[in-house]
């Protein structure tokens, strides 16, 4: 039996895994909720980062996802966190995922950005941040017709870099994103300090769960398959 091919492609999560901000997320969706006479616990706001914003305020506020009290919740918090993004800068991302990327990149190793975010998000968070400097893709929801935890998004970042599925591996600190990664044939490696616990990560799917950014580049460069 050949033993799988080495990874060249990196498929990376945003929230959670590169950006720290679950805590605002929560934060701000709160406040979103709150003016809108809606109170959920934070635990529950959590347990929605990494999925689409409409369907996770949808699914808060117990509503149908194209009800106007959803659009509108969405848009407001649309501009909270937007300003929370542009006053945190290159702040927002967790330490060392810069010098990460960059090391990756200068590897030989073909980076591309896969969130729940929408692509205009995604693109303008890439830039304020930094990272846009070392991703060759980025995709969003509404890149591909179905998000995560549907292989969708993966598949067409790969294509993108113009790699088979099988030589890309996916990090992320989420269910969907393990889901996503193993749904198309990639290797996963989960990372604890995001929303998710390693044990759910790797019931969804990963093959490793590391505790830092730092020991994710490791695993990607050492061949965790």
């Amino acid at each position: 039996m050949t033993a799988p091919a080495a990874a060249r492609g990196v498929v990376l999560d945003l929230d959670g895994t590169l950006a720290d901000t679950p805590a605002a997320i929560a934060a701000i969706t709160a406040e979103v909720l709150a003016a809108a006479d809606v109170e959920v616990s934070r635990q529950a706001i959590l347990a929605t980062v990494g999925r689409p914003l409409p369907a996770s305020l949808a699914t808060l506020m117990n509503l149908p996802v194209d009800d106007p009290k959803v659009t509108a919740a969405a848009e407001e918090y649309g501009r909270r966190f937007g300003a929370h993004v542009r006053e945190a800068g290159p702040a927002l991302l967790y330490p060392g995922v810069l010098d990460g990327l960059r090391t990756l990149s200068e590897a030989g190793f073909g980076l591309a950005l896969a969130t729940s975010k929408v692509e205009k998000a995604a693109h303008a968070i890439a830039r304020i941040t930094g990272l846009d400097a070392w991703l060759r893709v980025i995709a969003g929801d509404d890149t591909v017709a179905r998000g995560k935890p549907h292989p969708d998004m993966a598949l067409y970042v790969a294509g993108a870099l113009g790699l088979p599925p099988g030589r890309c591996v996916v990090i992320g600190d989420g269910v969907p994103d393990a889901e996503m990664g193993r749904a198309a044939g990639m290797g996963v490696i989960g990372v604890s300090y995001g929303v998710s616990g390693p044990d759910e990560l790797k019931r969804a799917g990963a093959d490793t769960v590391v505790d830092s950014f730092a020991a994710a580049v490791a695993a990607v460069r050492e061949g965790h398959r």
